[in-house]
């Protein structure tokens, strides 16, 4: 058992430390309570739970009865809190009662799918079911093996690509499949957001579908780390409607989590290094004996981090490993048995080990960066203290204004999640990718367009009639039929927003390897010639880009270095959706609606991995201009604020701009999004209003309901803008990238006037 305050007295006598313990949380102890079921279970089941001491925890039986009265279900408790019993329980029931009965687990990965299946396979046999009632479904299963799943399985495992590449054939060689699908249990549902979940949830509109034919409604079981508003986003994710189970009342040690700041240097007007920190409190950590798993947000970093521990503790080097994807799949389970039974001490990793891998109960966790939500923070600090005694997590920020920003703004950090998990069902290349996939699957009719979530009739009609003019559909009667010689569902991948993709290509000793496919939005920001390209945790070198032929051609690369791209942006409203004035203050007008974004990428910089500093510069040249609709919002700045803010001899351009910044660069408190979901241009004078506007819009074709969630939320964001601001540390008039200054800035952040966003702020807000 971890002594805290022994704990804490040791951290502070290092020569490293350097008041760096900001604040301590304290996450009291929760007790067990714990409840019967409305109906018994099968006695071989109860059998199982009693003979391995499991008594059912309250949230568990409400969920399982909620199951068992035929009731879609979420389940958003923590981690360790035996949500996969929840489902396993009422699955293996009803094959039970009902041999012929089927269900379908996705997973979101595939390692997290054989995980599962360990897990499953082992209650089977320990309840004398037979074995070939589970299968895993995926590209890495050999056909013989495949068509005995298809053939024996009652319970299919697959994850989302796999089930988005099979559906097509789900009429032929699924149907024993679907005509006795009960359940569809769906794992780590937050995982599910932006352009993938948009995706996604399309996807099980076209599963949807095609049980329709089989008249089956099966019961959807969903489950979550803690996200915000989980109802209301299964519902949106599934078009069903759902329960809710919340309350989580596994018993849990108490835990303190630490808030780490980095120092800050005047000399130097720098930060001190996130990655150093890491290593300093890893080491002490281990020093200690207590066994640690550091998270990082870098494959790169979990080697480094495991490397660097090993060089400062060579007494315990055969205790410190690293974890990340590319290690081998027999190595990865070695060292989470190994982890679990207390033979590693330390580990460095990925988020990979993030989600639901059983590693057991540790001591502690250190997150090196913000790993972008909080849920997924929460998931990483759930991950120490799985037992009853105390355990311990500390989060190191990066430097950048999020990771600060909950370092210096706790509340926030451990309050109520504002973060909105983000999908659309309206963004016209979405919609067109999957009505050709559905086409393909089962010819369509006009009328689908609810099927598909879509609100707008005239917006599905008008995919129907571009796809028609790009003969991708031919129309028979009062239907639409594929028309092209190619599979769609290959083309058209979870990952795409448009078919205005490139293929990107990996050159090898036996020629050419298609590793995936990439907007054209995204080509010229991230595989630019030159570009450093991140894929599946591999790093990649972008050696040509060939613009004819919509080609990316890339070389393994082990560099230690990443690359940005840099842009001119004009932005021009094309429609007001909505127009509204700020609740704080009606001075102030705000907008949302479409817009068309011009991009012009000129050049981009090279960055160390690890001290983040700029190594060099290059120009892009030949990079054609990109022209996309998106949605937007923006307000305009009082002719008065202007005046009054330039007569405190603050620079106008200077001051809207650095607001544009710190917005885009918190708007992630408010909707589960990065950074550079998300574009912005300040205008210091527009022709048309004249007067100053700031428009910020989604980054991606069509938008995807990020501008439109910020601008309804438009008072909070400006808050938290304001209270990002005023808690950084820098003395600069121009600021620091821990708040006003932004990587991706086309203007190599200049102008930018902090006292003049932060006196701005304070008019908008009537804090003066």
């Amino acid at each position: 058992m971890v002594e805290f305050e022994d704990f804490l007295s040791y951290i502070k006598s290092q020569d490293y430390y350097n008041d760096q313990i900001v604040h301590i949380e304290t996450i009291p102890e929760s007790k067990a309570e714990f409840c019967e079921l409305q109906k018994p279970i099968r006695k071989r089941l109860q059998r199982w739970l009693d003979i391995n001491s499991i008594k059912l925890w309250r949230h568990q039986v409400e969920a399982i009865d909620l199951i068992r009265e035929g009731k879609n279900t979420v389940i958003v408790t923590s981690t360790a809190s035996g949500k996969s019993l929840c489902y396993n329980l009422p699955v293996l029931q009803s094959i039970l009662e009902d041999p012929k009965s089927t269900a379908l687990y996705l997973f979101p990965t595939k390692a997290l799918a054989r995980d599962q299946y360990t897990v499953l396979s082992k209650f089977l046999e320990d309840t004398n079911i037979k074995q070939n009632r589970i299968g895993v479904y995926d590209g890495d299963v050999e056909s013989d093996e495949k068509r005995q799943i298809l053939a024996n399985a009652n319970i299919v495992i697959t994850n989302p690509y796999g089930l988005h590449y099979y559906l097509p054939w789900f009429k032929q060689k699924w149907i024993r499949i679907c005509k006795n699908l009960k359940y569809i249990v769906i794992d780590e549902i937050h995982i599910y957001r932006g352009i993938f979940g948009s995706n996604f949830a399309l996807l099980i509109r076209r599963l949807k579908r095609i049980l329709e034919k089989y008249d089956i409604k099966p019961v959807w079981i969903l489950s979550s780390a803690t996200i915000h508003n989980p109802k209301k986003f299964a519902e949106r994710l599934i078009g069903e409607e759902f329960f809710l189970v919340d309350r989580d009342y596994s018993p849990s040690g108490a835990k303190k989590v630490i808030l780490w700041d980095l120092p800050y240097d005047d000399l130097s007007s720098k930060y001190r290094s996130a990655h150093q920190e890491t290593k300093n409190l890893f080491v002490s950590h281990l020093r200690k004996g207590i066994q640690t798993l550091t998270f990082t947000l870098s494959r790169k970093m979990a080697e480094l981090q495991a490397i660097w521990t090993r060089n400062s503790l060579p007494s315990l080097k055969n205790k410190i490993f690293s974890y990340r994807a590319g290690i081998s799949k027999n190595k990865r389970r070695q060292i989470e048995q190994s982890f679990k039974n207390k033979g590693i001490l330390g580990i460095s990793s990925t988020n990979a080990l993030e989600l639901g891998i059983d590693i057991g109960s540790l001591d502690a966790t250190i997150s090196s960066g913000f790993p972008s939500t909080i849920s997924s923070f929460r998931q990483q600090i759930g991950r120490s203290g799985r037992g009853t005694d105390l355990s311990i997590s500390t989060l190191i920020p990066m430097q950048n204004p999020l990771d600060l920003f909950y370092i210096h703004n706790p509340d926030k950090l451990f309050g109520e999640i504002q973060e909105e998990v983000l999908i659309t069902l309206n963004n016209k290349y979405i919609i067109k990718n999957h009505i050709c996939c559905g086409s393909k699957e089962i010819p369509l009719h006009i009328d689908d367009y609810k099927k598909f979530g879509v609100q707008d009739k005239k917006l599905f009609v008008e995919c129907l009639d571009e796809l028609i003019s790009e003969s991708l559909l031919i129309k028979r009667g009062d239907k639409y039929f594929w028309n092209s010689d190619f599979f769609p569902n290959e083309k058209y991948g979870l990952n795409d927003l448009s078919n205005r993709s490139y293929k990107v290509l990996l050159r090898t000793n036996l020629g050419e390897e298609l590793l995936t496919i990439e907007d054209e939005s995204f080509v010229f920001r991230d595989l630019h010639e030159g570009a450093v390209y991140l894929y599946e945790a591999e790093t990649y070198l972008v050696e040509e880009l060939d613009l004819i032929k919509r080609l990316i051609y890339l070389k393994k690369a082990n560099v230690d270095f990443y690359t940005q791209s840099l842009k001119h942006t004009d932005i021009t409203p094309l429609e007001v959706i909505s127009e509204s004035e700020l609740a704080l203050n009606n001075d102030i007008d705000a907008y949302f609606g479409n817009v068309k974004v011009e991009h012009e990428y000129y050049s981009y910089k090279a960055i160390d991995t690890v001290t983040q500093e700029i190594r060099s510069r290059h120009p892009l040249v030949d990079i054609p201009i990109i022209e996309f609709d998106s949605q937007a919002f923006w307000f305009l700045i009082p002719f008065e604020y202007q005046k009054q803010l330039e007569t405190e001899g603050h620079d106008l351009g200077g001051s809207i701009h650095a607001i544009e910044h710190a917005m885009i660069a918190v708007a992630p408190v408010l909707a589960q999004i990065s950074r550079w979901d998300l574009g912005g241009v300040s205008i210091d004078f527009d022709p048309f209003k004249q007067q100053p506007i700031i428009y910020i819009y989604d980054a991606f074709r069509g938008g995807i309901g990020i501008s439109e969630t910020l601008y309804n939320n438009l008072d909070d964001l400006l808050k938290i803008t304001y209270t990002l601001i005023k808690s950084c540390s820098c003395k600069g008039s121009d600021g620091c990238p821990v708040c006003v200054m932004s990587p991706k800035c086309g203007n190599n952040n200049d102008p930018l006037d902090k006292q003049g966003a932060l006196f701005l702020l304070k008019k908008i807000l009537g804090l003066t």
